[in-house]
């Protein structure tokens, strides 16, 4: 629906009550009877657009309806946002219109990728392993020596015994280190996303800041718009009512 279309909608609600007003006089004794919410809906429309034809035909279906003409309408227009002392203005209601259309939470989540480890405790084992656990089977060898044992049975069995327990010890060394440094990249990657997601938090802080700045502003240019317009039809009807008394006054 056009700008000048939606005018027409308001205007045509309540021409019945603008007629009604007509009796006070001037541009503002026509719509009066109209209501804030009457006029209100024409000024936004009017101020929603820059183009001066969808303007002109915003204040033609606007003046027809109202009893008016052109000119006085148009005048009244310019005359009311002249003296716009409001602190927001109708760009901060399109900004904000704009900004709370465009939001997306999603936008402030970080998607992280899952934790990946490829490392196992192999990695971890000491480089000479090898060669520690030839170590001990050769001490273990040179000690049964020493002891008469020989090359038997309980040799053997000690020899096997302290291969097993070195393994074992070499095994703990490496899962500790495993242990470790899986750890430890786990941190960086839990750290890692808690400052992205930090970022968007204070991202999101920034934009929620906008949003609200853009609503107090807004919500100024609305309330100052609907206050004035009251006032200057209360004005405008106390007006007509003093010339009213003056009149019968005189009678």
């Amino acid at each position: 629906m056009s700008t000048a279309k939606n005018a027409g909608t308001v205007l045509g609600s309540a021409g019945a009550g603008a007629a009604a007003g007509a009796s006070v006089g001037g541009p503002w004794g026509a719509v009066i009877g109209g209501g804030v919410g009457l006029l209100a809906g024409v000024f936004q429309a009017w101020s929603n657009t820059e183009d001066e034809r969808k303007r002109q035909r915003i204040i033609e279906d606007a003046a027809k309806q109202l009893n008016m003409s052109q000119q006085n309408l148009e005048q009244m227009f310019r005359q009311y946002y002249a003296e716009n002392n409001a602190v927001g203005t109708q760009q901060d209601v399109e900004q904000y219109q704009d900004l709370v259309h465009n939001y997306d939470p999603n936008e402030f989540v970080y998607d992280f990728d899952e934790f990946n480890y490829d490392k196992d405790v192999n990695d971890f084992y000491a480089p000479n392993k090898q060669a520690i656990i030839d170590k001990v089977s050769d001490q273990l060898q040179h000690t049964a020596a020493g002891a008469g044992i020989g090359r038997g049975t309980g040799a053997a069995n000690q020899i096997a015994t302290g291969v097993a327990e070195k393994n074992e010890s070499l095994y703990k060394d490496a899962l500790n280190a495993y242990n470790q440094d899986r750890q430890f990249a786990y941190q960086i990657w839990n750290s890692n996303i808690q400052n992205q997601q930090n970022r968007l938090n204070q991202l999101k802080n920034v934009r929620d800041t906008q949003i609200s700045m853009y609503g107090n502003l807004a919500n100024d240019f609305q309330e100052w718009n609907q206050n004035k317009i009251q006032q200057q039809m209360d004005l405008e009807q106390n007006k007509a009512n003093q010339n009213l008394q003056l009149t019968l006054a005189t009678i």
